[in-house]
């Protein structure tokens, strides 16, 4: 046994014993509050759960407003009720003003300097004076009001880029950004982040890392005796992180104080650092460089993640209730100006958009419990004796959801406070969420100026939509607890244009004209072709409207949409989408017709416009017609990259790349940090795929990178699965409406330049006769290129790699994305895959591709996740070149084809319990997934197959399989199994809308 074993053991028989000699004169004799029984050793600790905010508040329904509880050695007192929140916070205010201090912030003696922390006294007057006169004072607002009106203006233009591209944004993440900037040129005069990209991650991810950490239940502080030990290395990661911050402002310093020292100028007016610098000059014993060091970290830490965290939980409320968006929208546009960015000056004339945030701050308090306090003396309150030492805790979340202060408390309603005199300002007690009294929050000036024209210039520069077409009613609204309250999901929105009549977003003459003539001409055919549409035998479907069709019929979920249209026209189905005929397959013997009996004579494709971008589709295995050219491509397919000997071949690198991977989430998990599953996964396919073709990776394995390149094939994937106008109606594929055919340029662009790199290094490391390492793909297919130049090309080539990494990638990681969250969805399942693993494996050991066989329930869910969640929920959709007849009916010539893959996994005729997610079924069937087997097709059939069918089923399994047997896993944020939101993102890949974030835990061996 280690030493630290025998000193854990040691102190916890002291602590032991110390409760055990306390526990009967603990019972009440001191005239506590009420509060549950306790249980020897860890008091109420139990009843803290992963949300002690709520838990809290419930138990305060028990015992009352006033409430103590026994946290292991550490009398609490929990304040519940704005009446009691008074008596603390103002009436005995100093008697409650000590600090309740957190071991954590005890990192780099941060305690000592901070004035958060620090208890009331001369040092703490003197820095709180210092923040007031310098940061905070309205005079200092006011002198550099421009500063914010810039990162308000940078934020909208980078929010205009993500709608001109059509990409949602992290409301967070950009709220983050702008803040963190809006604070370093108040400070340093510089950006600490480029305010046109989406950057600062690292930086926000070390300040949430902060916050959890310090809001994180830490033995230390509930076990005293345990302070030198740090058992759960909280104070040590704190450290960290402190370092890395601490260290960023030290180069800072460094770099003014040689400007001083030069007198060189800094390129404004002295900025605050100018000011503390020239204080701690004149007056040392006021403040130092550590104080101003500290203070920095202070403002960083709290300013940036608090008015973050407001704004996207006010974006959050806002779309989750179109009715007050719409009420603020319509305030900021009589009043400002439709599209205008907001002034601060413009914010009194705006009652709404107060009332908006008054609600946010009411519903989510940034700091719900605000700072812990502590009582240095005994303290009557109440009849009751809050203990010296004892540690208060005012609940401001629950005070701001009481029923008995407010009406209708869970709803959100701004309008409660059209007509109301509260304010956040720390007067009124039913709304406290910056505190009150001598420790109130010092950046409550900046936060009520900053966070309103940030979110008001965001609601009235753009309309919005939930990323992955969500519903406003199935937003996640579940909370991710620290000392701040975050959301756990972060918040993606999609910025719209504005819908308006003036200036540049007027469309212009020529355009009306043309799109003017295109319509009656549709307008005109639809007429004249109304009455003979049923002459040709189709299949039945719902009557179509002039012109649209049946368009409005597809929702943003189509194959869902579909599916229920089948229900009522059968499994083949007939729908007029624009001037396209599509012909819908719904059933496994519908679709064994088309992609079996029939194959070649469903063999072409529908090609969407946005992939005719960049001659896409005339290059693209997967868009060319069945012919010489097709078959010769595929063959190298299945030769050169998908064969068996070739897969056996490589199996190392796939080893290789699983391992990287696990060596990822196991830093993930000795940091105590969330995977983002599905990008975990798409990071380990893309290097898995660019080592087979290029000998290289192109993320670096053990960091989170690829971020970019997922979004760019998440953009892709999402616009070719777009509905887009020009697919419906041809006669407008000149003018490309709605841009997705220029912005699928941009993004093809993008990943053929980097190929084209690639290729022109190889083709000059060849040249010089250099070695590569071993003949990969690549090599080979220039070998091809070089003896048969008519059979392929450098252009097949890139555009081969194009498909590969597109959809290779995507639907690998997205597989692998939906069989965990279904697994985590369902612990039971989960438990079963762990048991299997640990009987054949060996519990925490990975997994080779020769194991998968003897796995039979790990095949069982990836089988199941297949059904329930196939990559491409339509296949790739096929067209007729002739009128043919199937099913007892005629499929006219150059109809669409669409296979609801996704609504025959889910037919209730075929599958029990279809919506269950329920491996079992698979093991006493035969089913299976290569195409044979018309019930469970999720990578197509006949001729057209997926070609990289034998690759995603050596690869999911094991990956799947090594990540579920190395870790146990815990979701992000506390949420719990059965509020995971399993919503779906449309595009031609099914992507999951709210990505899966899951905590890796180390494994009891």
């Amino acid at each position: 046994m280690d030493f630290l074993s025998i000193a854990l053991g040691l102190l916890f028989a002291v602590t032991l014993i110390r409760s055990l000699l306390t526990l009967t004169s603990a019972n009440r004799s001191k005239n506590l509050p009420p509060g549950p029984a306790q249980l020897p050793i860890i008091g109420n600790l139990h009843q803290m759960g992963n949300k002690p905010h709520q838990s809290l508040a419930r138990l305060a329904k028990i015992y009352g407003p006033i409430m103590s509880l026994k946290l292991g050695r550490v009398t609490t007192v929990v304040i519940t009720s704005a009446a009691a929140a008074k008596e603390v916070l103002q009436k005995q205010d100093l008697a409650f003003s000590g600090r309740s201090v957190p071991d954590a912030v005890n990192a780099h003696g941060q305690a000592q300097f901070s004035v958060v922390w620090l208890p009331v006294g001369s040092r703490w007057r003197s820095l709180r004076k210092i923040l007031n006169s310098n940061i905070f004072s309205g005079n200092r607002l006011d002198a550099n009001q421009h500063l914010r009106s810039k990162k308000v203006d940078e934020l909208i233009a980078y929010c205009r880029r993500s709608c001109q591209a059509g990409e949602a944004v992290d409301i967070g993440r950009a709220g983050f950004r702008t803040s963190l900037n809006l604070l370093s040129n108040t400070l340093f005069s510089t950006d600490l982040t480029d305010p046109y990209q989406d950057s600062a991650k690292e930086f926000k991810e070390v300040v949430e890392d902060i916050s959890g950490v310090a809001g994180k239940p830490n033995l230390v502080d509930y076990f005293p005796v345990f302070k030198k030990i740090d058992p759960q290395r909280i104070r040590q990661h704190m450290a960290v992180n402190f370092g890395k911050v601490l260290e960023r402002f030290d180069g800072l310093f460094n770099e003014r104080l040689e400007f001083r020292k030069l007198r060189k100028p800094v390129g404004s007016n002295d900025d605050v650092l100018d000011v503390l610098l020239n204080v701690a000059e004149e007056d040392p014993d006021e403040i130092d460089r550590t104080h101003i060091e500290r203070m920095c970290l202070d403002l960083f830490i709290a300013g940036t993640d608090t008015t973050s965290s407001t704004l996207e939980w006010a974006m959050t409320e806002l779309l989750r209730n179109p009715g007050s968006m719409a009420k603020a929208k319509k305030e900021l546009e009589q009043v400002i100006g439709k599209g205008k960015t907001i002034e601060e000056g413009d914010l009194p004339r705006l009652p709404y958009l107060q009332c908006v945030m008054k609600e946010t701050l009411r519903m989510h308090p940034a700091v719900p419990f605000l700072i812990p306090r502590r009582v240095e003396v005994d303290v009557e309150m109440w009849g009751y004796n809050i203990p010296k030492g004892a540690q208060v805790l005012v609940n401001a979340w629950a005070i701001g959801r009481d029923p008995s202060l407010w009406e209708d408390s869970l709803a959100f309603k701004p309008e409660r406070f059209l007509a109301s005199e509260l304010d956040v300002r720390g007067r009124d007690f039913e709304l406290i969420p910056f505190g009150a009294g001598r420790r109130m929050c010092p950046g409550l000036p900046l936060a009520m100026r900053m966070v309103p024209v940030m979110l008001g210039s965001l609601i009235n520069s753009f309309d919005w939509q939930l990323d992955g077409g969500i519903a406003p009613m199935d937003l996640g609204m579940e909370e991710k607890f620290g000392i701040t309250l975050q959301k756990a999901i972060p918040l993606c929105a999609v910025p719209k244009p504005l819908v308006s009549h003036t200036g540049k977003e007027k469309m212009d003459y020529i355009s009306s004209i043309a799109l003017g003539l295109l319509l009656a001409l549709t307008l005109i055919q639809a007429i004249l072709s109304h009455t003979r549409r049923k002459s040709t035998n189709l299949p039945p479907g719902p009557a179509p409207l002039p012109i649209i069709g049946s368009l409005h019929k597809l929702g943003d979920q189509p194959h869902q949409s579909l599916a229920k249209l089948a229900k009522d026209y059968g499994p083949v189905m007939s729908l007029k989408l624009g001037r396209v005929t599509t012909v819908v397959i719904s059933s496994s013997a519908a679709a064994k017709e088309v992609l079996q009996k029939q194959d070649i004579a469903f063999s072409s494709r529908s090609i969407p416009d946005a992939v005719n971008a960049h001659s896409q589709s005339r290059f693209s295995v997967v868009w060319l017609p069945v012919g010489s050219r097709w078959r010769s491509l595929r063959k190298i397919l299945n030769s050169n990259i998908f064969s068996g000997s070739r897969l056996d071949a490589n199996q190392h690198l796939r080893s290789k790349k699983v391992e990287e991977l696990l060596s990822y989430c196991r830093k993930s998990c000795q940091a105590g940090e969330a995977v983002d599953v599905g990008r975990a996964a798409f990071r380990t396919s893309l290097n898995l795929l660019s080592n087979t073709m290029f000998s290289k990776d192109l993320a670096d394995p053990y960091q989170d990178s690829a971020k970019e390149f997922k979004e760019l094939v998440g953009s892709i994937m999402a616009e070719a699965g777009r509905p887009n106008l020009v697919d419906y109606f041809p006669v407008l594929k000149k003018i490309d409406p709605q841009g997705i055919r220029r912005r699928m340029t941009v993004h093809f662009g993008k990943v053929i330049e980097l190929f084209h790199g690639l290729i022109n290094e190889r083709l000059e490391l060849r040249r010089l006769n250099k070695p590569v390492g071993s003949n990969d793909v690549l090599d080979v297919l220039l070998n091809i290129a070089e003896e048969i130049p008519d059979e392929i090309d450098i252009t097949h080539i890139e555009r081969l790699c194009l498909d590969l990494f597109v959809a290779g990638s995507d639907t690998t990681s997205s597989t692998l994305e939906w069989a965990m969250a279904e697994l985590l969805l369902n612990p039971v399942t989960m438990a079963k895959a762990k048991a299997e693993l640990e009987q054949v494996i060996g519990k925490g050991k990975i997994i080779e591709e020769a194991d998968v066989s003897r796995l039979p329930y790990l095949q069982c869910i990836v089988k199941e996740a297949l059904r329930m969640h196939p990559a491409v929920p339509f296949l790739i959709p096929r067209r007729v070149e002739v009128d043919v007849e199937a099913c007892g009916y005629t499929v006219p010539k150059g109809a669409q084809v669409l296979v609801n893959v996704w609504a025959i996994g889910r037919d209730p005729t075929l599958w029990e319990d279809p919506l269950s997610f329920n491996p079992e079924r698979f093991l006493a069937s035969d089913l299976d997934i290569r195409g044979r087997d018309f019930e469970l097709i999720p990578f197509g059939a006949g001729r057209r197959i997926c070609p990289g069918l034998p690759l995603a089923i050596r690869m999911v399994p094991v990956m799947l399989g090594s990540l579920i047997n190395s870790f146990n896993w815990e979701l992000d944020g506390g949420v719990a199994s059965k509020e995971l939101a399993m919503e779906e993102k449309f595009g031609i890949t099914l992507q999951k809308a709210q990505p899966l974030r899951a905590v890796p835990m180390a494994l009891v061996l």
